[in-house]
């Protein structure tokens, strides 16, 4: 029996042909005949041999002679394909019995060659087949190949997408940002421009009372200063359209006086849910009721006034309303300090 190699093979990589003939002489012709450049030639001597290599090394292509001593060759190719069921076969027969020739056909068979053997006929058969099998291999290297492009651009591509909405997000909320904060600032120049004109703590509780006015509707105020006992007392009533009697603005301040005493910061509250706080004379105005508390503080630690304004079932104070007196209380105090 030849060398199971052909001398050219250079790598394991190069095409396998399983030869299974039971004759040595036919075994030696077959592996002369296929021991061309770039095949790797095996060659089995039984079935069952043929079977252990192939399950060590699975064939591309197998060549085997239709009776064999220990099987038929057409047993040895059902038994690789449970493992490998596209390989290819030709079955070699010196038996012109044309139901064996339709049994091997039924196997999807390369080629039935009968005996006397045509070898340019198998060589040119396996020759043909295996660059069949190269050009598909590459062919599918290529598609995996495109398709792993394919896949890698569009995970950047949706990286990149990602990336801008993020950046066009985190953009369009640093300007929406930035403008709040310079649409706060223009309103405290305009401000602290009309303070200028204030003479007295009334025309400067006007002016803050316009303010939320023209901003955001009907609102209801008392403005309170610090007399000499450093007692809040009310400086003022506000309202649209006319503001509330002095009795229900004292029991409606007193219970912010108290929280605003104990936290001197500016903040909400819902009369209304928070009814117990106030004395029963008014309860029953509460419901819909919400305060907005700003506290005058001209320095830190420095408490000579407080601002309470308030809605009747309108719109609830914002968050917007609540930034607004956060930011224009200290220019608010500092004037009701320099009018002392």
């Amino acid at each position: 029996m030849r060398g199971k190699t052909s001398s050219t093979i250079q790598a394991r990589t190069n095409p396998t042909v399983l030869v299974v003939d039971d004759e040595r002489d036919l075994r030696e012709v077959l592996c002369d005949v296929l021991n061309i450049g770039g095949i790797r030639v095996c060659v089995a001597a039984s079935g069952r041999e043929a079977i252990e290599l192939a399950r060590r090394q699975p064939p591309d292509l197998i060549v085997t002679d239709l009776r064999l001593g220990d099987c038929t060759g057409l047993d040895v190719i059902d038994d690789i394909r449970r493992d490998a069921s596209a390989t290819p076969a030709v079955v070699i027969t010196g038996q012109q019995d044309p139901a064996v020739l339709a049994e091997a056909s039924r196997h999807r068979l390369l080629e039935v060659m009968t005996k006397p053997l045509d070898v340019h006929r198998l060589r040119a058969c396996v020759t043909q087949e295996l660059q069949r099998q190269a050009r598909t291999r590459r062919s599918d290297l290529r598609t995996r190949r495109f398709r792993r492009l394919a896949r890698q651009a569009n995970q950047e591509r949706r990286h990149l997408r990602t990336r801008l909405a993020s950046t066009c997000g985190d953009l369009a909320r640093a300007y929406g940002k930035i403008s709040a904060q310079l649409a706060a600032q223009q309103t405290l120049i305009a401000y602290q421009q009309d303070l200028l004109k204030a003479r007295t703590d009334d025309d400067v509780f006007r002016t803050l009372f316009g303010l939320f006015v023209r901003r955001s509707g009907p609102v209801f105020g008392v403005a309170m200063v610090c007399d000499a006992n450093a007692e809040l007392q009310v400086a003022g009533r506000f309202g649209v359209p006319l503001p509330d009697d002095l009795p229900f603005c004292r029991h409606l301040a007193k219970p912010i006086i108290a929280q605003v005493l104990a936290n001197p910061t500016c903040g909400t509250l819902d009369a209304g849910e928070e009814a117990d706080l106030f004395d029963p004379a008014i309860r029953r105005y509460l419901p819909g009721l919400t305060l907005l508390a700003m506290p005058l503080i001209p320095s830190e630690g420095e408490l000579i006034g407080l601002v309470i304004l308030y809605r009747k079932g309108e719109q609830p104070f914002s968050r917007d309303d609540l930034d607004l007196t956060r930011l224009l209380g200290p220019s608010t105090a500092v004037v009701i300090r320099r009018n002392d």
